[in-house]
């Protein structure tokens, strides 16, 4: 399995797997390329492999939101070290949510590419996981042109 280049793709459900949805079809229709996921959903779009991550904060209790957080970080971890020693991974490529943060930090920090696009539904506000990682990633996208004030170094992708 070590042998091929993979790329790790990270999204969430509704919006950013219908993104990560379009950028898979049209990263495939450029090239060759397998990729390992890991989403709050069950569907991975024919990864090699597959991993399901936990929604990182707790939506509706407050208090279940800290323990909750410290146990999906650690469920995160232990699957970001699974990929790195069964795969050959080249970087990281993700359309959100904030469960992408804890994955995109080890990466970078052992030398991995970075890309993160914002989300297509935001058009003057960035998203709490976007202002993140706009610090972290090599390459940021911005979808929608008047978001280029508030990232001035991302790049206008247009919408997926």
């Amino acid at each position: 399995m070590k042998d091929k280049p993979i790329t790790l793709i990270i999204y969430g459900s509704g919006g950013h797997k219908e993104q990560m949805k379009r950028l898979v079809a049209m990263m495939q229709s450029h090239a060759d390329f397998d990729f390992v996921s890991i989403s709050d959903t069950d569907d991975h779009f024919n990864s090699l492999k597959h991993f399901r991550c936990p929604e990182p904060r707790g939506k509706f209790s407050i208090w279940k939101a800290p323990f909750q957080l410290a146990n999906n970080a650690i469920t995160t971890a232990m699957q970001c070290l699974s990929i790195l020693k069964n795969y050959q991974v080249k970087g990281l490529v993700s359309t959100g949510p904030g469960m992408v943060v804890l994955p995109a930090i080890i990466f970078k920090l052992l030398g991995k590419k970075v890309i993160f696009l914002e989300s297509w539904s935001r058009f003057y506000t960035p998203s709490l996981t976007g202002k993140i990682m706009y610090r972290i990633a090599d390459t940021f996208y911005i979808q929608n042109e008047t978001l280029q004030s508030t990232y001035p170094k991302a790049i206008f992708s247009g919408r997926l």
